[in-house]
Protein backbone atom coordinates (compact mmCIF):
# COMPACT_ATOMS: atom_id res chain seq x y z
CA UNK A 1 0.00 0.00 0.00
CA UNK A 2 1.65 2.99 -1.06
CA UNK A 3 1.66 6.52 1.30
CA UNK A 4 2.99 10.04 0.58
CA UNK A 5 6.23 10.01 1.50
CA UNK A 6 6.18 13.76 3.22
CA UNK A 7 6.43 14.50 6.89
CA UNK A 8 3.13 15.21 7.63
CA UNK A 9 2.26 15.34 11.13
CA UNK A 10 0.23 14.90 13.45
CA UNK A 11 -0.68 11.97 10.50
CA UNK A 12 2.71 10.12 10.03
CA UNK A 13 6.28 11.28 10.53
CA UNK A 14 9.79 9.16 10.57
CA UNK A 15 11.47 7.98 13.67
CA UNK A 16 14.83 6.19 13.79
CA UNK A 17 14.21 5.98 9.64
CA UNK A 18 10.84 4.21 10.26
CA UNK A 19 7.65 5.95 9.54
CA UNK A 20 5.51 5.84 12.61
CA UNK A 21 2.17 8.42 13.44
CA UNK A 22 -1.70 7.48 13.58
CA UNK A 23 -2.14 7.23 9.82
CA UNK A 24 0.23 3.99 9.68
CA UNK A 25 -1.15 2.75 12.40
CA UNK A 26 -4.63 2.70 11.02
CA UNK A 27 -3.72 0.80 7.78
CA UNK A 28 -1.51 -2.21 9.65
CA UNK A 29 -4.53 -2.41 11.95
CA UNK A 30 -6.84 -2.17 9.16
CA UNK A 31 -5.08 -5.23 7.30
CA UNK A 32 -4.92 -7.15 10.31
CA UNK A 33 -8.41 -7.12 10.92
CA UNK A 34 -8.86 -7.93 7.23
CA UNK A 35 -6.71 -10.66 8.11
CA UNK A 36 -3.92 -9.92 5.47
CA UNK A 37 -0.29 -8.40 5.71
CA UNK A 38 0.73 -5.34 4.08
CA UNK A 39 3.85 -3.61 3.26
CA UNK A 40 3.61 0.22 2.91
CA UNK A 41 5.69 1.74 0.48
CA UNK A 42 6.59 5.48 0.96
CA UNK A 43 6.33 6.98 -2.76
CA UNK A 44 5.97 10.71 -4.09
CA UNK A 45 2.22 11.52 -3.79
CA UNK A 46 1.88 11.74 -7.72
CA UNK A 47 4.12 8.96 -8.33
CA UNK A 48 1.99 6.76 -5.92
CA UNK A 49 -1.31 7.91 -7.70
CA UNK A 50 0.23 6.82 -11.28
CA UNK A 51 1.46 3.50 -9.69
CA UNK A 52 -1.86 2.88 -8.37
CA UNK A 53 -3.60 3.67 -12.24
CA UNK A 54 -0.57 1.19 -13.23
CA UNK A 55 -1.83 -1.88 -10.78
CA UNK A 56 2.06 -1.23 -9.49
CA UNK A 57 0.73 -1.34 -6.00
CA UNK A 58 -2.52 -2.43 -4.38
CA UNK A 59 -3.63 0.31 -3.41
CA UNK A 60 -2.75 3.72 -1.13
CA UNK A 61 -4.34 5.60 2.00
CA UNK A 62 -3.92 8.95 2.99
CA UNK A 63 -5.39 10.98 -0.06
CA UNK A 64 -8.95 12.49 -0.90
CA UNK A 65 -11.36 11.29 -3.66
CA UNK A 66 -12.04 12.81 -6.69
CA UNK A 67 -13.48 11.63 -9.95
CA UNK A 68 -10.25 11.02 -12.09
CA UNK A 69 -8.89 9.14 -8.88
CA UNK A 70 -12.46 6.72 -8.31
CA UNK A 71 -11.51 5.86 -12.35
CA UNK A 72 -8.56 3.90 -11.38
CA UNK A 73 -9.77 2.90 -7.13
CA UNK A 74 -11.97 1.69 -5.02
CA UNK A 75 -12.27 3.69 -2.27
CA UNK A 76 -13.59 2.31 1.03
CA UNK A 77 -16.96 3.36 2.73
CA UNK A 78 -15.68 5.03 5.60
CA UNK A 79 -12.80 7.69 5.87
CA UNK A 80 -10.13 7.09 8.06
CA UNK A 81 -10.30 11.20 8.40
CA UNK A 82 -11.13 14.50 7.77
CA UNK A 83 -8.80 17.58 6.90
CA UNK A 84 -9.51 20.97 6.55
CA UNK A 85 -7.85 23.33 4.17
CA UNK A 86 -6.60 26.55 4.97
CA UNK A 87 -4.59 29.80 4.21
CA UNK A 88 -1.02 30.38 5.84
CA UNK A 89 0.24 34.12 6.19
CA UNK A 90 3.10 35.97 7.53
CA UNK A 91 1.83 37.62 10.40
CA UNK A 92 0.84 41.05 9.82
CA UNK A 93 0.29 40.24 6.27
CA UNK A 94 -3.05 38.67 6.59
CA UNK A 95 -5.67 39.93 4.24
CA UNK A 96 -9.45 39.53 3.81
CA UNK A 97 -10.72 35.97 2.41
CA UNK A 98 -14.16 34.60 1.90
CA UNK A 99 -13.49 33.20 -1.71
CA UNK A 100 -11.21 32.05 -4.32
CA UNK A 101 -11.57 35.35 -6.36
CA UNK A 102 -9.82 36.76 -3.46
CA UNK A 103 -6.85 34.77 -4.30
CA UNK A 104 -6.70 36.30 -7.67
CA UNK A 105 -3.26 37.40 -8.40
CA UNK A 106 -1.47 36.17 -5.49
CA UNK A 107 1.36 33.57 -5.44
CA UNK A 108 0.55 30.41 -3.71
CA UNK A 109 2.41 27.53 -2.83
CA UNK A 110 1.32 23.84 -2.57
CA UNK A 111 2.52 20.32 -2.16
CA UNK A 112 2.76 18.86 -5.37
CA UNK A 113 0.23 16.46 -6.56
CA UNK A 114 -2.34 17.74 -3.91
CA UNK A 115 -5.61 18.78 -4.64
CA UNK A 116 -7.41 22.02 -3.12
CA UNK A 117 -11.38 22.61 -4.33
CA UNK A 118 -12.48 22.57 -8.36
CA UNK A 119 -12.56 26.63 -7.87
CA UNK A 120 -8.72 26.87 -6.78
CA UNK A 121 -7.63 24.58 -9.76
CA UNK A 122 -9.88 26.33 -12.13
CA UNK A 123 -8.75 29.49 -11.16
CA UNK A 124 -4.80 28.16 -11.70
CA UNK A 125 -5.93 27.22 -15.23
CA UNK A 126 -7.11 30.11 -16.08
CA UNK A 127 -3.94 31.80 -14.35
CA UNK A 128 -6.00 33.67 -12.16
CA UNK A 129 -3.58 32.24 -9.28
CA UNK A 130 0.03 31.61 -9.78
CA UNK A 131 1.08 27.99 -7.80
CA UNK A 132 4.39 27.56 -6.58
CA UNK A 133 4.72 23.51 -5.90
CA UNK A 134 7.20 21.90 -4.15
CA UNK A 135 7.39 18.26 -2.06
CA UNK A 136 6.58 19.24 1.41
CA UNK A 137 5.17 21.18 3.70
CA UNK A 138 8.61 22.18 5.24
CA UNK A 139 10.07 23.30 1.70
CA UNK A 140 6.51 25.42 1.58
CA UNK A 141 7.14 27.08 4.73
CA UNK A 142 10.56 28.08 4.27
CA UNK A 143 9.39 29.26 0.86
CA UNK A 144 6.78 31.65 2.40
CA UNK A 145 8.93 32.42 5.15
CA UNK A 146 11.66 34.22 2.57
CA UNK A 147 8.86 36.15 1.05
CA UNK A 148 9.10 34.11 -2.12
CA UNK A 149 5.38 33.13 -1.72
CA UNK A 150 2.60 35.10 -0.74
CA UNK A 151 0.53 32.22 0.92
CA UNK A 152 0.33 28.17 1.52
CA UNK A 153 -2.88 26.30 1.03
CA UNK A 154 -2.83 22.63 2.52
CA UNK A 155 -4.24 20.79 5.51
CA UNK A 156 -4.41 23.32 9.07
CA UNK A 157 -3.73 20.31 11.45
CA UNK A 158 -0.20 19.34 9.49
CA UNK A 159 0.90 23.13 8.79
CA UNK A 160 0.64 23.93 12.51
CA UNK A 161 2.45 21.05 13.60
CA UNK A 162 5.21 22.02 11.50
CA UNK A 163 5.36 25.39 12.85
CA UNK A 164 5.30 24.33 15.86
CA UNK A 165 8.25 21.67 15.20
CA UNK A 166 10.37 24.75 13.60
CA UNK A 167 9.40 27.28 16.18
CA UNK A 168 8.15 29.42 13.86
CA UNK A 169 4.04 29.25 15.09
CA UNK A 170 4.26 33.36 15.66
CA UNK A 171 6.04 33.75 12.25
CA UNK A 172 2.70 33.02 10.28
CA UNK A 173 -0.89 33.33 10.85
CA UNK A 174 -3.86 31.31 9.87
CA UNK A 175 -6.94 32.90 7.88
CA UNK A 176 -10.47 32.77 9.46
CA UNK A 177 -12.00 31.09 6.57
CA UNK A 178 -11.05 27.86 5.45
CA UNK A 179 -10.57 27.24 1.57
CA UNK A 180 -13.08 24.42 1.56
CA UNK A 181 -15.47 22.48 3.77
CA UNK A 182 -13.42 19.31 5.52
CA UNK A 183 -12.83 16.78 3.06
CA UNK A 184 -12.49 12.96 4.21
CA UNK A 185 -9.03 11.00 3.30
CA UNK A 186 -9.31 7.56 2.64
CA UNK A 187 -7.95 4.16 2.22
CA UNK A 188 -8.62 2.87 -1.61
CA UNK A 189 -7.57 -0.42 -3.14
CA UNK A 190 -6.65 0.07 -7.33
CA UNK A 191 -9.13 -1.35 -9.77
CA UNK A 192 -5.64 -2.89 -11.80
CA UNK A 193 -3.69 -4.63 -8.65
CA UNK A 194 -3.58 -8.24 -9.26
CA UNK A 195 -4.23 -9.14 -5.66
CA UNK A 196 -7.16 -12.23 -5.59
CA UNK A 197 -10.44 -11.98 -4.31
CA UNK A 198 -9.82 -7.82 -4.16
CA UNK A 199 -13.69 -7.40 -4.02
CA UNK A 200 -13.96 -9.86 -0.86
CA UNK A 201 -10.58 -8.13 0.94
CA UNK A 202 -12.57 -4.55 -0.05
CA UNK A 203 -15.32 -5.81 2.28
CA UNK A 204 -13.31 -7.13 5.04
CA UNK A 205 -11.78 -3.77 5.29
CA UNK A 206 -14.76 -2.06 5.17
CA UNK A 207 -15.65 -4.13 8.37
CA UNK A 208 -12.76 -3.94 10.41
CA UNK A 209 -12.95 0.09 9.56
CA UNK A 210 -16.66 -0.11 10.54
CA UNK A 211 -15.59 -2.29 13.79
CA UNK A 212 -12.68 0.27 14.69
CA UNK A 213 -15.56 3.14 14.63
CA UNK A 214 -17.21 1.23 16.95
CA UNK A 215 -14.64 0.27 18.94
CA UNK A 216 -13.01 3.53 19.15
CA UNK A 217 -10.12 2.89 18.05
CA UNK A 218 -8.97 5.79 16.66
CA UNK A 219 -9.27 7.32 20.11
CA UNK A 220 -6.84 5.24 21.34
CA UNK A 221 -4.72 5.13 17.67
CA UNK A 222 -4.35 9.04 18.16
CA UNK A 223 -4.15 9.21 22.54
CA UNK A 224 -0.94 6.54 21.61
CA UNK A 225 0.54 9.56 20.48
CA UNK A 226 -0.80 11.82 22.67
CA UNK A 227 -3.20 13.53 20.73
CA UNK A 228 -7.02 14.10 20.89
CA UNK A 229 -9.12 12.28 18.05
CA UNK A 230 -10.33 15.38 16.60
CA UNK A 231 -6.83 16.44 16.23
CA UNK A 232 -5.09 13.96 14.48
CA UNK A 233 -8.86 12.61 12.47
CA UNK A 234 -10.59 15.35 12.46
CA UNK A 235 -14.60 15.20 13.58
CA UNK A 236 -17.13 14.39 11.21
CA UNK A 237 -18.60 17.69 10.53
CA UNK A 238 -22.53 18.17 11.66
CA UNK A 239 -24.92 18.58 8.96
CA UNK A 240 -27.15 21.73 9.34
Amino acid sequence: MAFNHTISKPWKWKKNGEYVGPFIDVMNQVADRSGFRVALKPLPWKRALMAMDAGLVDGSFGGYKTPEREAFAVFLDMPIGWSILSIYVRAGEEFPFGKVEDLYGKEIGIVRGYTTSPEFDAAVHQKKIHIEETSNYVGLIRMLNAHRIEGIVGATSTIQAHLIDMGWADKFGRLPNPITEPKPIYICISKNSKIPHREKIIARMNQAMMDMAKEAAFEKIAQKYDYDKCVVFGCIPKTR
